[in-house]
């Protein structure tokens, strides 16, 4: 025997009728009849249900008639409307005001500032408001922006964020990392793991992974066990992993216990195959390596001393600034050359050598002549240091930059090198074309900058030794069209060949950049393995110019003056800081009850 349905209200259908307004006093209001006079809501939509609750409750109202009965539903229904404004303005306002607690406390981290610089910004809005906005004072004053307020805030904002690219990492198709670490003022250990991931579609997102605080040992095993728990927190597998780019530490790439043995240990005992990994030593250190092979030493030296002498002594310094303004030079004063610096040997060189007849002056005016600039060799040396570093500054600020793509780094490489034995050959011939500073002081023999430029050339050329083995894969993928298909994986020939006998692809090719080449016209269906393999070196980094730069803005950030940040809320303020996603501040605002400013 079937058992009896049960029966549903809303299977009913019931329909509000016009007219029991008039009669009954009621409104349809959210589905559901609604009384005007009592405010009170009913669960069913049917007539006697209004009809008892109007005789029981109102029947008072049972004696207005006509007009007056028209007027009375006219006036109900106007403080009905007027009650719901002015909740809906203060719901409205309310989120407005904690909007812009959100929005200030993201500035004070995009800012790196302390979070007790919330109060002094709610003092500078409310005594602004008070002259430009005085009826919206009150406003100002709800601001809720006290220092554990901000924290909290930035630290929300760095949770969306993190939880917006959790989303983002699941979509992609390969994903490769750069990291790197360095030591904070507090002596504790951060390592920076950066990201970049690219989708089937060929979006590309390069973002923070994550900063791992260290507090013990820093050894392979250590970071090994950091990275595999960030790749776990983003839900990243190793089986996508393309790449590591790091600084080429120990603890980075140790034969046996650096971080990338483990890592292709890891993967192995895992059954993910690591032979087609790409493990990049970064290529900014590399030439910064390089560069350090030029031994002017004797130039560097003098230079330093000079600057030193003038510098460190507050009265000189004076003394030198007012020889500047006299002389009308184009620099106020000159610039300490600091080791870690990239470009900072090549721009201490060329301020010297602009302000050097301002410094012989000053030398001479303290009767401490500078001897070195009556020896015309020495000049020449100094003449060559300031065209050759200016070289290489302008190669490192080339290879500097987010988004660069490892075989457009190492065509830059390649293009100095080429340079570098131009030089070479020009001025073993004494010709001194391209060094126009040590061309000033005619050279009798430029011999010994020849050497140089050979020597320079040599070492780029054993440093970049591991990129070059990947000459024809770079080739590949930049070049599709100039590569030799036989010489090409067996299989990406026979696309390869279809793609160069296609002369409409090779058109766009010429007339599009790489990456919407790829994205527009690279189909699964006509060339799966090519577009497999550009997927690979599109999400390939070059550098650990990232992490330099993350640490840079940590340092700001955890400075001596915030020495006790923790390292949570460190995280999270870099986060927002640093990320190219921001965060959802309409969809936090929703999640928030707001609470005014005591």
């Amino acid at each position: 025997m079937s058992s009896a349905k049960t029966r549903k209200i809303a299977d009913e259908k019931r329909v509000f009728q016009e007219e029991w307004t008039d009669m009954f006093f009621f409104i349809k209001k959210k589905e559901k009849p609604f009384c005007l006079k009592c405010k009170r809501e009913l669960a069913v939509m049917k007539k006697e249900n209004l009809k008892r609750h109007y005789e029981t409750n109102h029947s008072e109202l049972k004696n207005l008639d006509g007009e007056l009965r028209k007027m009375k539903i006219k006036e109900l229904k106007k403080d009905l409307h007027a009650q719901q404004s002015v909740m809906t303005s203060f719901c409205s306002t309310n989120d407005a005001v904690l909007t812009v607690s959100y929005e200030v406390s993201e500035m004070i981290a995009n800012k790196f500032k302390p979070y007790d610089d919330g109060t002094w910004a709610k003092e500078i809005l409310v005594k602004a408001a008070e002259k430009l906005a005085p009826k919206s004072v009150h406003l100002f004053q709800k601001l809720s922006l006290s220092r554990p307020t901000v924290c909290e805030r930035i630290q929300e904002m760095g949770q969306d964020i993190e939880d917006n690219l959790k989303k983002r990492a699941g979509k992609f198709v390969n994903f490769s990392l750069c990291l790197d670490e360095t030591t904070d003022i507090k002596n504790i250990a951060q390592l920076a793991i950066f990201f970049r991931g690219i989708t089937s579609d060929f979006h590309i997102e390069e973002n923070l992974l994550s900063l791992e605080s260290i507090h013990g040992t820093t050894r392979g095993e250590d970071l090994l066990q950091k990275l595999l728990q960030a790749l776990g927190k983003f839900n990243l597998p190793l089986d996508k992993l393309c790449g590591v780019a790091t600084d080429g530490a120990p603890a980075m790439v140790g034969k046996h216990k650096g971080l990338v043995s483990l890592l292709k240990k890891e993967m192995g005992a895992k059954g993910i195959r690591h032979d087609g990994l790409v493990f990049c030593h970064c290529i900014i250190h590399q030439q910064i390596f390089c560069a350090k092979s030029v031994k002017f030493d004797h130039v560097i030296s003098v230079v330093t001393d000079c600057i030193n002498f003038i510098k460190k002594r507050d009265l000189n310094n004076r003394i030198f600034k007012q020889v500047l303004k006299d002389f009308d030079a184009d620099y106020d004063d000159l610039l300490y050359y600091c080791a870690v610096r990239w470009t900072s040997c090549g721009n201490m060189l060329r301020r010297f050598y602009s302000l050097l007849p301002e410094i012989i002056e000053f030398r001479n005016l303290k009767k401490c002549p500078l001897t070195e600039i009556e020896d015309e060799n020495w000049l020449c040396d100094l003449g060559f240091m300031v065209d050759f570093t200016k070289y290489l500054n302008e190669l490192n600020v080339q290879l500097q930059g987010p988004n660069q793509l490892l075989h457009t780094m190492f065509s830059k490489i390649k293009s100095f090198m080429s340079m570098l034995s131009l030089w070479e050959n020009q001025l073993k011939d004494n010709n001194c074309t391209h060094f126009p500073t040590l061309k000033q002081h005619n050279p009798t023999s430029c011999t010994q900058y020849a050497l140089e430029c050979s020597s320079l050339l040599e070492s780029f050329k054993a440093r970049f030794q591991d990129i070059k083995s990947k000459q024809l894969e770079l080739d590949i993928f930049s070049i599709p069209f100039n590569v030799t298909p036989a010489s090409a994986p067996s299989e990406l020939q026979l696309e390869l060949i279809k793609l160069q006998s296609d002369d409409a692809l090779k058109a766009m090719y010429l007339n599009k950049p790489l990456l919407e080449f790829y994205r527009v016209y690279f189909t699964k269906e006509e060339f799966p393995n090519l577009r497999a393999f550009a997927l690979k070196w599109l999400s390939v980094f070059g550098s650990t110019y990232l992490c330099e730069q993350f640490f840079s803005k940590l340092n700001i950030t955890k400075s001596r003056y915030r020495s006790r940040l923790t390292d949570e809320n460190l995280s999270m303020q870099l986060r927002v800081a640093t990320s190219s996603v921001r965060p959802n501040i309409e969809r936090l605002v929703k999640r928030k009850n707001f609470q005014k400013s005591h």
